[in-house]
């Protein structure tokens, strides 16, 4: 070993091996008595019931159906993989894995979050061109019938798969007439989580 030799400091040893200083002074202690290093065995006890396999597995099911509950992921162990254990061992692995039973926040399988209304409106001016051509220095100039005939305004409501609503009226939309269109025509549509 280097340190015994006296050609690296244990401080250097230990940032290059990323262990602390205590190590490599037993390390080397058991070299010196020894002439060989034995790598420690670990802590004792029981081997473990899942291999790693089998907890990546576990930790993909339960991303994929985190609402499991213990005797159900007890069920699956033993169907799929022929891997008996008992509640408190399955608690042991998952507290390992950081995986916690926490209050589950609920999501729409089938969510429509998105509503899109405005006011749009079309009278005999909407056609009007403002642009034209002409050569450079003149103004293009073009005749326009400024009787604007009828004024429609339409009032749609838009989600991700189409209309859910749609109000055409004659004339403009003002503050109310668009509030009673959310009133009566949209929010009979749109219902709070989980309602059908």
């Amino acid at each position: 070993m280097m340190v015994t030799e006296g050609e690296w400091d244990i401080e250097d040893v230990a940032e290059v091996f990323g262990v602390l200083t205590r190590s490599i002074a037993r390390w080397e202690e058991q070299f010196d008595q020894d002439g060989f290093y034995t790598r420690h065995k670990g802590l004792a006890g029981r081997p473990r019931r899942l291999s790693a396999p089998v907890v990546e597995e576990i930790t993909k099911l339960l991303q994929e159906n985190p609402s499991l509950y213990l005797d159900e992921i007890i069920d699956w162990l033993a169907l799929t993989h022929e891997q008996p254990i008992s509640i408190g061992a399955l608690c042991d692995n998952l507290r390992e894995l950081g995986l916690t039973w926490k209050q589950a926040r609920n999501i729409a399988a089938q969510r429509d979050e998105f509503v899109f209304i405005d006011e749009s409106g079309k009278d005999g001016h909407t056609m009007i061109h403002n642009y034209g051509r002409a050569p450079k220095g003149s103004t293009p100039e073009v005749e326009v019938n400024h009787d604007r005939g009828i004024r429609y305004s339409i009032l749609p409501a838009l989600t991700l798969d189409g209309y859910i609503a749609l109000h055409v009226v004659e004339g403009s939309v003002d503050s109310e007439e668009f509030f009673d269109f959310i009133i009566s025509d949209v929010i009979p549509h749109m219902n709070p989580f989980p309602g059908p």
